[in-house]
């Protein structure tokens, strides 16, 4: 077992100037959810229209059609948010894009930012640990040992004031122009120390396509893990064992999704009965039927345009850091359908 040939690997669009990487739990997080209730009536609807086509089955394969496609429903839906207590990394390599295996939420191959961290380090935080999905618990504070890969161009766009906070930080920092799976991968090599992956989302291959060295970093990996007493499921399934961490989960979604929907319906004017039912029928689909037909009776360019200002609200929102956390949301006695700080 050697636990120093091991590297945590983060692909991000947040840069720790700080040198603290934070659970979204903790930070001013916003997504989009292409699995709710209403991204699937969404869905339904843009389907019904003629603005997005049946899927391609014969271009499964064809990640830029996969991307162009699933695009299309993105632009019509809100910005919500999301709680998540444990930062994910893979290991000695860059996690591969959910839609490699299928579709999902989750795009790494186009993020500007890249964390290369010993795990070492960390191992007391570690709560599962496999090639795609290690969790650790909060807040993660990088070694001096870290290197931190940004993008040339978005490093060019930083602030002076953001260029000297990363000056400051007592780790390695470094730009890049290839891809930042070439970036990582290339850093791996570089060190001497940590033998670079192509990792793989299919169940078969335990984490890492076959390479040569695959097999060895998967037996080490597995030595790790029963060293320390480690789990070594996956994050889905180490979710479904956290029932508190599932509720936080969902209330926060729940929380955006309301509001978004509260504000939706005062522009189309819906009756104060449909708005009533809100808080009740969030997740049931008859529910979500009606607001499809309201949608379709404003004007799906109308409500297309009512979304952009909206999610730009919240975007300038969370570059303000106005915006609630996710934690604090879920700390609330009684969310008042506020956002916003006071």
């Amino acid at each position: 077992m050697n636990i120093y040939n091991v590297a945590l690997i983060r692909a991000t669009n947040v840069i720790p100037f700080d040198g603290v990487v934070k659970p979204i739990s903790h930070s001013f997080y916003l997504c989009k959810n292409v699995g709710a209730e209403f991204s699937t009536m969404m869905n339904d609807l843009l389907l019904e229209l003629g603005i997005r086509p049946e899927f391609d089955w014969t271009k499964i394969d064809d990640q830029d059609y996969q991307r162009t496609y699933q695009q299309i429903l993105l632009t019509y839906l809100p910005y919500i948010s999301d709680y998540n207590s444990y930062v994910l990394f893979s290991l000695n390599g860059i996690c591969p894009d959910d839609n490699e295996h299928g579709f999902g939420n989750n795009i790494f191959s186009n993020k500007k930012c890249g964390i290369i961290e010993p795990l070492a380090s960390h191992i007391e935080q570690v709560v599962s640990l496999t090639p795609t999905d290690t969790a650790l618990r909060g807040n993660v504070i990088l070694s001096n040992e870290a290197i931190l890969l940004i993008e040339e161009q978005t490093f060019l766009n930083l602030t002076d004031y953001e260029k000297e906070q990363l000056n400051h930080l007592n780790f390695t920092v470094k730009t890049f122009r290839e891809s930042l799976q070439e970036a990582i991968y290339k850093e791996l090599e570089l060190s001497g120390r940590y033998k670079p992956e192509v990792l793989s989302l299919t169940r078969k291959d335990g984490g890492f396509c076959p390479s040569l060295t695959s097999e060895e970093q998967k037996q080490n990996i597995h030595n790790i893990a029963k060293e320390y007493e480690i789990s070594e499921i996956l994050f889905f399934h180490l979710l479904t064992q956290d029932h508190e961490e599932l509720n936080k989960i969902w209330l926060v979604q729940d929380y955006y999704m309301q509001i978004f929907l509260q504000k939706l319906l005062e522009v189309m004017e819906a009756s104060e009965s449909i708005k009533s039912g809100l808080s009740l029928h969030l997740h049931d689909k008859s529910y979500m039927d009606i607001i499809k037909k309201l949608i379709k009776d404003f004007g799906i360019d109308r409500y297309k345009t009512f979304v952009h200002l909206y999610n730009s609200d919240l975007r300038e929102k969370q570059k303000n850091k106005t915006l609630l956390t996710p934690d604090e949301i879920v700390k609330l006695d009684k969310p008042d359908k506020n956002l916003f700080k006071l």
